[in-house]
């Protein structure tokens, strides 16, 4: 989800603005390279134990910007990584990634349709849509929804494999159409930049690559928000399947 991101990207050295938008969109300093006072700690709580792999950095950001507590953001402080060196390596990791996060949704937020979406009139970049009632009675669940370049092309794309079921050529060409059309919005200029200009065919590879971890990564949250009885349609850490 957004979360995963360094949400202070676009920022300088120094504090990060919190968001009152919604949890989901809140800044945050990944715990794999953060300090955090022990005097904070004490104040707001410890881990949550449930996120076991992920997400508990999240939620312990989204606890200190309900108090005093402020993130500050120092980009001289890198840390460097050892990444997964196999696919199955990366796909089980980027799963892992969406598990937890379902959890920490439905802790910091009342039953309601969240809809976020992107929006130039927001400070971060991003809009929050609640919905609370529907036909004047509560919304019955927990719903989060990214509108992503990412799950819009593939709306297009389960419309399609639809098509083919019912042997639509109509519905068929149309969704195809409207995929392809998206595609190149989205990823074209990257395409144009890097395999027609600059001959690098790696990128190819690269983008689908993405493609797949982004899927795993959707996954990972959908399937462990309907265990706890929520739906979770996240963003990837990348927006677009273009890398």
């Amino acid at each position: 989800m957004i979360s995963n991101i360094l949400l202070n990207k676009g920022y300088g050295k120094g504090y990060v603005p919190k968001s009152d938008d919604s949890a989901m969109i809140q800044p945050l300093f990944p715990t794999a390279n953060a300090a955090i006072r022990k005097a904070a700690l004490d104040e707001v709580g410890f881990f949550d134990t449930v996120c076991k792999t992920s997400g508990e950095d999240l939620d312990l950001c989204i606890r200190m910007a309900k108090t005093k507590w402020e993130l500050f953001f120092e980009p001289s402080a890198i840390v460097n990584h050892k990444h997964r060196t196999t696919l199955f390596g990366l796909l089980k990791q980027w799963y892992g990634y969406g598990n937890y996060h379902p959890h920490i949704f439905k802790k910091h937020t009342p039953r309601c349709l969240e809809i976020i979406y992107r929006s130039r009139n927001s400070m971060r970049g991003w809009s929050v849509l609640r919905i609370y009632r529907i036909l004047g009675l509560p919304f019955p669940f927990h719903f989060l929804f990214f509108v992503t370049p990412f799950h819009i092309l593939n709306v297009f794309l389960i419309l399609s494999l639809l098509a083919i079921l019912i042997k639509s050529h109509w519905l068929l060409m149309a969704g195809l159409g409207a995929w392809i059309s998206c595609w190149l919005y989205f990823s074209g200029k990257a395409f144009f930049q890097n395999v027609i200009l600059k001959r690098n065919a790696r990128w190819i590879i690269y983008s689908l690559l993405r493609y797949i971890l982004n899927w795993a990564y959707v996954l990972g949250a959908f399937f462990a928000g309907l265990k706890i009885g929520i739906i979770s349609l996240e963003v990837t850490r990348e927006e677009t399947p273009s890398g």
